[in-house]
C-alpha cells in the first residue's frame, strides 16, 4: 500500500520546550514531586485507553466481518474503507497522546517511564512507535498488520500490494531530506512496481502505485536534498562514482526496465538546472 502517513499535529511541536522548572526546592521536595508526576502521568495513560480500545474493537470486527464475505472485491473494498478509517483514528491516537511523543527523545527520568508505559500498551494492540527523523516520532501498525489480516481474503492484486508495502514498511524510507535506504534498495524497489504494474495493469490500485513509482525513480535518478546522486557545489559538476556504479548495475541486470531510458536520459542532462522537468516529461510518457 501506499504508504500513507499519518499527519503529525503542529501543537505536538510546542510542548517539549515548556519543561523547565524554575522554581528553587529541596531535593526532597524535588524526589516527591516526581514521584507525584510519574504516577500521574501513568494515570492518565490509563485513563487515555479507549482509543487504543476502539483501535482493537474494530479491528477484531473487521476479521469477524472477513470471514463471512465470499466476494473477493466486497474485501477490497473493506480494506479500503478499514484503512482510511484506521488512518483517522491513529490520528487521534497520536494527538491524544502528543505529550508521550514529545518526550519520546527526552533523557529524564520521568519522561523515559513514560514513553515506556505507552509503548507496553501500544504493542498490546499491534501498534508501535515510528522515527520518521527531525525528532519526529509518529504510532503506527505494524509493517505487516494489513497483510496478515487481509491476505487470504482480497484479490491477488490487493495481496500482493499489501505483501509489498508491509516489506517496505520494516524501514524507514527518508528522513532528514535524504534517504534512509539505500540506492541499490531503491532501485529494487522500483523493479518490485515495475512487475506489479505489469502483471495488474487494470488494478484499481494501479494508478496510486505508479504515482509513487515515478517518486521512487525520481529519487533513485537525482536522489533527495541531503543523499545527492551529483555534486553541484562546485564548478566541475559530475555524478558521483558510487551512483555511477549502482546504475550501471542497474542497467545490467534489468534492461528491459522501463527505468533504464531515464537513467540514461539522466545521466546525459544531470547537469541541466531542468533535469527534474526533462525526468518528469519523460516519465509522462511511459
Amino acid at each position: 500500500m501506499i504508504k500513507i502517513f499519518v499527519l503529525i499535529v503542529s501543537g505536538i511541536l510546542l510542548s517539549a520546550c515548556k519543561q523547565t522548572d524554575n522554581k528553587s526546592i529541596s531535593d526532597k521536595q524535588e524526589i516527591k514531586k516526581d514521584s507525584i508526576k510519574t504516577e500521574d502521568s501513568a494515570q492518565t495513560i490509563k485513563s487515555d485507553s479507549g482509543l487504543l480500545e476502539q483501535f482493537s474493537k474494530n479491528k477484531n470486527e473487521v476479521i469477524l466481518k472477513l470471514k463471512s464475505i465470499t466476494n473477493k472485491e466486497v474485501a477490497n473494498a473493506l480494506y479500503d474503507k478499514y484503512f482510511e478509517e484506521n488512518n483517522a483514528l491513529l490520528g487521534q491516537i497520536e494527538e491524544k497522546e502528543s505529550g508521550v511523543l514529545d518526550k519520546f527523545y527526552n533523557e529524564e527520568e520521568n519522561a523515559k517511564k513514560e514513553v515506556k508505559l505507552l509503548g507496553e500498551k501500544l504493542s498490546k494492540h499491534q501498534l508501535e512507535y515510528f522515527e520518521i527523523g527531525e525528532g519526529y516520532v509518529e504510532i503506527e501498525t505494524l509493517p505487516d498488520f494489513y497483510y496478515k489480516i487481509f491476505k487470504d481474503y482480497v484479490t491477488s492484486d490487493y495481496k500482493d500490494y499489501l505483501y509489498l508495502k508491509s516489506e517496505e514498511n520494516k524501514t524507514l524510507y527518508s528522513a532528514d531530506a535524504g534517504l534512509v535506504i539505500s540506492f541499490k534498495d531503491l532501485g529494487d524497489r522500483i523493479i518490485s512496481w515495475e512487475n506489479f504494474m505489469t502483471k495488474y495493469p487494470d488494478s484499481k490500485l494501479f494508478a496510486a502505485v505508479k504515482e509513487e513509482y515515478k517518486n521512487y525513480q525520481m529519487d533513485y535518478l537525482v536522489g533527495q536534498d541531503n543523499t545527492p546522486t551529483a555534486e553541484r557545489a562546485t564548478e566541475e559538476n559530475y555524478i558521483y562514482p558510487e551512483n555511477i556504479q549502482e546504475f550501471d548495475r542497474f542497467v545490467k541486470k534489468y534492461p528491459k526496465s522501463p527505468t533504464v531510458p531515464l537513467i540514461n536520459l539522466f545521466r546525459e542532462n544531470f547537469k541541466s538546472e531542468s533535469i527534474h522537468d526533462i525526468l518528469r516529461a519523460e516519465q509522462d510518457k511511459l
